[in-house]
């Protein structure tokens, strides 16, 4: 398997999750087939672009957000900032505002200590 694969199957599944979809419930939205949907998932299917964009458009992410931070890495701290990443592109630009606020409190906390 390649790593390519296996970055576009990670990462279709990571926000197929996020968005709280089942591969049978994406299939339908995307109008796939649902073993098509694993395989690409396990990184054991060489989908083209264009069935990697009906994937990820069926489930409201754009291109860009798709392919942003790709890198493979087996760091906890890259998966958490992409869910984090993932959560944050759902809300609208009051919810994201209050978000900065949150963090620049707690940033300015914990550098009290």
């Amino acid at each position: 398997m390649s790593d390519l694969l296996k970055i576009v199957g990670d990462r279709i599944r990571h926000f197929r999750t996020i968005k709280n979809l089942s591969q049978e419930q994406l299939a339908l939205l995307a109008n796939v087939d649902t073993s098509h949907i694993g395989r690409i998932e396990r990184g054991t299917s060489n989908s083209s672009i264009e069935m990697i964009d009906k994937i990820i458009t069926a489930m409201g992410v754009s291109l860009e957000d798709f392919f942003k931070q790709t890198q493979h890495s087996d760091c906890r701290d890259d998966e958490l900032l992409s869910t984090i990443n993932a959560k944050l592109i759902m809300m609208n630009s009051d919810e994201k505002e209050c978000i900065l606020e949150l963090i620049n409190a707690v940033y300015k906390l914990t550098k009290k200590e």
